[in-house]
This record gives structure tokens, C-alpha cells and sequence, in this order.
């Protein structure tokens, strides 16, 4: 019986990893200039096909994945390369002038990881 829990247990755990980082180097062209931005790196199976989808920001916010050629506002589908790992500019865009100064967020993946960033 144990070993069936066990089991069934790390089956139900992501092999997808999400990881977030203040971003630093040049930004992508698409990103916008007064948006916070992160660097989210997957590492996951090669191959895999994924849903990422932002949640939990404080009204007024936007977030977006951002590519250098498109941003994809509040949820991207990734396909990760042969690697397993790709990386996204992550933006959070305070849209409203009366929004809250500061919005934190969740991100979860289709397939049960997830990170969040505190405001």
C-alpha cells in the first residue's frame, strides 16, 4: 500500500521546473520600458508542450511572456526545445494610474508547477 502512495505520489509531481530572476542584460525589443521584468527559465522534458498562465496580480496589473518577436499578455503555450530549457522575459505592466504601486504574481504551468513573485 505505501508503495502505491509513494508512487502514485511522484507521478503526480511536475518534472517541469519554473524559476525567476530580476532581469539583467539588454530587454527584448517587445517588452515595455516602465514594466518590472524577470527572466523565467523553464527546464522541463524536451519536447513538452505547456500552458503557462499568470495569476494572482493586484488590480490595475498585466503580465506578459514576452519573446524577442511577441508578448503574449497573461498566458503563453511553450514548446520546449530538444534542451528542455527556454527562457522568457516575464513583465508585470501597471496599467492604471490608481492601481497599487507594486503588483507581486503566480505563474503555473499546465502540467502543475508554479512560482510566485512577491510584490
Amino acid at each position: 500500500m505505501l508503495l502505491s502512495l509513494t508512487l502514485s505520489l511522484a507521478l503526480a509531481q511536475s518534472t517541469t521546473h519554473l524559476t525567476i530572476a530580476p532581469w539583467s542584460g539588454k530587454a527584448p525589443a517587445t517588452t515595455t520600458a516602465a514594466a518590472a521584468k524577470y527572466r523565467l527559465t523553464i527546464v522541463g522534458a524536451p519536447n513538452a508542450a505547456l500552458t503557462l498562465k499568470a495569476s494572482r496580480l493586484a488590480r490595475g496589473w498585466l503580465a506578459a511572456f514576452c519573446t524577442p518577436k511577441v508578448c503574449a499578455p497573461m498566458q503563453v503555450d511553450v514548446r520546449l526545445p530538444a534542451s528542455g530549457r527556454t527562457s522568457y522575459a516575464f513583465e508585470l505592466i501597471r496599467e492604471d494610474e490608481s492601481a497599487p504601486a507594486h503588483s507581486g504574481a503566480s505563474i503555473e504551468s499546465s502540467d502543475g508547477a508554479s512560482i510566485a513573485i512577491a510584490p
